[in-house]
């Protein structure tokens, strides 16, 4: 059989890719010289400070993982609107650059998510915050093995305090 895969870029994408060449044949300008399409709308980019991207083994996050979750968040002295949770099987966490792209944050946290498995070219250890593009990335355990263990908890702190100081 035939198989035929269909991508759709965003008209922002390709006029950024082709800047001096691609022109829309209905008028007969540039595309880099029209406003974006109405349809870009559904690629909203949203302002975060802080993205969460949580293992959550394939499901839903458990809400007593959503609960403490919002706890280590307030701790830090966060707002909801200030940050943004997403489990790993969401389809805007397939890689690194798409979530920055989408959610235009500063720090990206990854509990129980190797920053391989989202396409980081870098590796670092479980709470060692590390810069890479302008983001500062924490990875650490999963949720659950880190609300049970104390010791955890208390590493976990000392890099939340890093990155979130005052």
């Amino acid at each position: 059989m035939d198989q035929e895969q269909k991508i759709k870029l965003p008209v922002s994408v390709l006029s950024g890719l082709f800047s001096n060449s691609l022109v829309d044949v209905s008028t007969g300008k540039s595309i880099a010289q029209q406003p974006l399409a109405q349809e870009d709308s559904v690629n909203e980019i949203i302002a975060v400070g802080t993205l969460v991207v949580a293992d959550a083994n394939g499901k839903q996050l458990a809400q007593q993982q959503h609960d403490f979750l919002d706890a280590i968040m307030k701790a830090c002295k966060l707002e909801k609107k200030n940050y943004r949770v997403l489990t790993n099987n969401e389809p805007q966490c397939s890689d690194f650059q798409s979530m920055h792209n989408q959610f235009k944050h500063a720090e990206l946290l990854l509990f129980g998510v190797e920053p391989s498995s989202i396409g980081l070219p870098i590796h670092f250890p479980h709470f060692q915050v590390q810069s890479f593009q302008k983001v500062k990335y924490l990875s650490a355990p999963a949720l659950e093995k880190i609300e049970a263990d104390k010791g955890l908890k208390m590493q976990l702190w000392q890099c939340l305090k890093q990155l979130f100081p005052g």
